[in-house]
């Protein structure tokens, strides 16, 4: 079995790969939820699944593999938000199985047919967009927002093809593509700057349709969105209500990873804390929400227990544990035993640990070689000059070791503000952690608290619900517009 959008491994990478393990486990620790039908609680779920394995939750099989057919879900889904046309996607997709002769386990060059079908189509689109210029701006716009999706699948997997150098070019032409059309449907958008201990953050401010003060939705993408997909994660819904809607980029994502090679820091409250500020001295703004997206669902968690400012959050989903859905728990206990050791003994460990692995490394599919490169250079600038050029991780054990202070138990303690956090049936990734989190808000009154469940029966299964984003946002911005207004 292979990665799911924005999951971790979720099976071996490569059977007794890694210093003394037989295996990695699917999932986290944390198991797989159980998820009760539609609706919301202010317990933890409970009551009968819709029946659906985690497979059959997946709507569509566009490709045999499911780490292509995760992420091609993605970009059909962007349908509801106009970023994406489902024709195109389908046609794209018929066109790279012509061409690969779509294997559930895929090699490097199945990576690059990947990568070039959706490339070809993207660039057929912006041409296109070109053509129809200025003289036709919705047009223009509305085919560069589906070459922006086209190339984000790119960027996606870039890192499994024979020429991951491509990464920060890729980001680039994403990133003008959804700028520009941007500019054109909503001129009234205003780019911003904010000072962080991290460098300069972007940002983006999109006012509601009328005036005066308006309630306002801050947008955390996770380890890796890209801004044109944040439309269907609620951008779209936000202005449809009348939401003014902010996006922003920090460590590990979009501009600060692929081209300032920052990583992810675990103190998010140090990267909302800025944008905040900037947010609430403008007069039309209201009352203040911050939506944390996939991995945005753990790291908003110690923005909404550590700011003021903040008037509710939601967790979409809500996994706390980061360290706990890294399949291969082995080394990982070998890193948190040796966190706080002696340098010496640390360093021995490293060595076995770092040895084992670069063992295995050459016998490795190519797609578990992929999920490693995809989930390490979020956090380690060095393994994404590895995987960049297409080498072997070289420090395994400081990979796992980065990704230690990813663990959030306090800060839900902590949160005294309105939450909701989101669950999704055939979660791979974050299993039963979004309920394990859900317990965890001592702070927050039981009416002030939800855990809103997504299941296959609603076609909002699996993580993030790839295939019914409007699904989601209905249920997150009714819920808001009980806090804000």
């Amino acid at each position: 079995m292979e990665m799911t959008r924005r999951t971790l491994l979720t099976s071996a990478l490569a059977s007794g790969a890694i210093v003394g393990t037989a295996s990695l486990t699917a999932c986290s620790s944390s198991g797989t939820a159980t998820i009760s039908t539609a609706g919301t609680t202010s317990g933890a779920p409970t009551g009968a699944t819709s029946g659906l394995s985690t497979s059959e939750t997946a709507p569509l099989q566009l490709f045999a593999s499911p780490t292509f057919n995760d992420e091609a879900l993605f970009a059909l889904g962007g349908a509801s938000s106009l970023v994406a046309e489902p024709g195109e996607i389908l046609r794209i997709a018929q066109n790279i199985n012509a061409k690969s002769g779509n294997p559930a386990d895929p090699t490097t060059a199945t990576f690059d047919d990947f990568y070039d079908g959706f490339g070809s189509f993207g660039d057929n689109l912006d041409q296109l967009a070109q053509q129809a210029g200025s003289a036709h701006a919705v047009t223009m716009a509305s085919r560069l927002m589906r070459a922006a999706m086209c190339s984000t699948q790119q960027l996606f997997f870039v890192l499994g093809t024979g020429n991951g150098a491509r990464e920060e070019s890729i980001y680039d032409v994403t990133q003008r593509r959804w700028l520009t059309a941007m500019k054109v449907l909503y001129p009234k958008m205003v780019q911003f700057s904010v000072k962080s201990e991290f460098g300069p953050l972007p940002g983006y401010f999109i006012p509601a349709p009328g005036g005066g003060r308006r309630p306002t939705v801050l947008v955390s993408s996770g380890s890796d969105g890209q801004n044109v997909e944040s439309m269907q994660f609620g951008v779209t819904a936000g202005l449809q209500r009348g939401y003014n809607i902010v996006l922003y980029e920090g460590p590990g994502q979009m501009s600060l990873l692929f081209k300032r090679n920052i990583p992810f820091t675990a103190q998010w409250n140090k990267v909302v804390g800025p944008v905040l500020s900037w947010v609430k001295a403008r007069p039309d703004v209201g009352k203040v929400a911050l939506i944390g997206v996939s991995f945005g669902g753990m790291l908003c968690a110690s923005a909404a227990a550590k700011l003021k400012g903040l008037d509710a959050v939601v967790l979409e989903p809500g996994g706390w544990n980061f360290p706990m859905s890294w399949p291969d728990q082995e080394d990982m206990k070998f890193v948190q035993e040796t966190a706080k050791a002696p340098p010496q003994e640390q360093a021995a460990v490293a060595t076995k640990v770092n040895a084992g692995f670069l063992e295995q490394w050459g016998s490795m599919p190519r797609t578990s070689q992929f999920e490693i490169y995809k989930r390490g250079e979020i956090f380690s600038p060095e393994v994404q000059q590895e995987a960049r050029a297409g080498k072997p991780i070289s420090n395994y054990y400081a990979m796992l070791a980065a990704m230690l202070p990813f663990n959030f138990e306090a800060d839900y303690r902590a949160i005294t503000i309105p939450t909701m956090i989101t669950i999704n049936e055939g979660d791979t990734f974050f299993g039963n952690q979004p309920v394990e989190a859900f317990a965890m808000l001592d702070k927050v009154p039981a009416g002030r608290k939800v855990l809103q469940k997504f299941t296959g029966a609603q076609g909002a299964a699996l993580h993030d619900q790839p295939s019914g984003p409007q699904v989601a946002q209905e249920f997150i911005f009714d819920w808001l517009d009980d806090q804000l207004r």
